[in-house]
């Protein structure tokens, strides 16, 4: 219990949305962001309200966390969202929408909306535009209003050291995914000095991953990670349990060689394709040889991108539902 207090008493930053992953982009900035100061070691947090689940995570923050931002204007649709901000002042509450869209929810939700307008002429209110800044100030009444502008997404450019063979994961970093297993692996091949250098891409997603190994270059999460498997020698799937990991696909896709754990679903369908091993025990030397294998390989792109059309593309999805429905 006490971790867990001071887990919430040490977040900089809570920033909690209610329509993550929805088809509009208000949401993609505040989560770029996240992204970002996460990777860099921040004491941040998010809380995804369209999950259920994280109903607890949101009200430990609420008592506990010195700072929140809400997204949106969607926030304020529910009731949570409204008594949130009604018990703290200081709730950073961050608005993409112009006066076509506060009219429509005044109109829509009027009881709300009085509660609405109540809370911004009191909390910080941010913007994303000078417009809609005179527009809150001058219509609405809001005292304290920031233009903030949105976030575009930042490109990856990974700068691989030249003169070593590249190593990648793609993937959270928890147990499931295999990191202290990739750290181990990593650790073994400089003790060989086989002259690979290993990299891994993905947000943290557990907090007891113990010590990561100084033999790997964690480049936390990034948005669009095409281009570290692009410019990647071979893509180890250092996962225990995956059924059908996408980032592997995408190799695949691109004609990387590829090595991944028997129990992996992607086993079935690299087995005997060059330039790719499929490791049968679940260990660092077993990993390791089968790397080894594979680098002195050059790999048959073509029948890995053939592959991947034919088992893991749209038509062949829409193709496979297809024959479902009319059997």
């Amino acid at each position: 219990m006490r971790k867990l207090l001071e887990y919430y008493r040490s977040r900089v930053l809570v920033f909690v949305g209610y329509d993550f992953f929805s088809n509009g982009g208000a949401w993609r900035s505040i989560y770029r962001v996240f992204r970002h100061k996460e990777a860099n070691g921040e004491a941040v947090m998010l809380i995804n309200r369209c999950n259920q689940k994280t109903f607890r995570q949101m009200v430990a923050a609420l008592c506990l966390s010195p700072r929140l931002l809400i997204n949106g204007l969607g926030a304020f649709t529910r009731w949570e969202g409204i008594a949130a901000c009604l018990l703290r002042k200081d709730i950073l509450i961050y608005l993409h929408d112009t006066e076509y869209m506060i009219e429509l929810f005044a109109r829509t939700f009027p009881w709300k909306f009085l509660l609405f307008r109540r809370i911004i002429r009191r909390n910080p209110v941010l913007c994303v535009s000078r417009q809609m800044q005179e527009y809150y100030t001058a219509e609405l009444g809001v005292r304290q209003v920031h233009v903030i502008r949105e976030a575009l997404a930042i490109p990856s450019k990974p700068d691989f050291e030249p003169g070593y063979r590249h190593v990648v994961m793609v993937g959270s970093m928890d147990e499931r995914k295999g990191v202290p297993f990739f750290s181990a692996v990593a650790e073994q091949a400089n003790a060989l000095s086989l002259g690979w250098k290993f990299h891994w891409v993905g947000g943290v997603a557990s907090q007891t991953l113990g010590t990561l190994s100084e033999r790997v270059h964690w480049w936390g999460w990034q948005e669009a990670p095409y281009e570290f498997v692009n410019r990647a020698d071979l893509f180890f799937l250092s996962s225990l349990d995956d059924p059908l990991p996408l980032a592997c696909l995408e190799a695949m896709g691109q004609g990387k060689r590829c090595v991944v754990y028997r129990k992996t679903g992607i086993a079935e369908m690299i087995a005997g394709v060059r330039g790719c091993a499929v490791y049968e025990d679940y260990s660092v030397a077993s990993a390791i040889d089968a790397i080894r294998r594979v680098m002195k390989e050059l790999p048959d792109s073509d029948t890995l991108i053939k592959i991947t059309k034919k088992h893991a593309s749209v038509s062949a999805w829409d193709s496979k539902i297809q024959q479902i429905i009319q059997s």
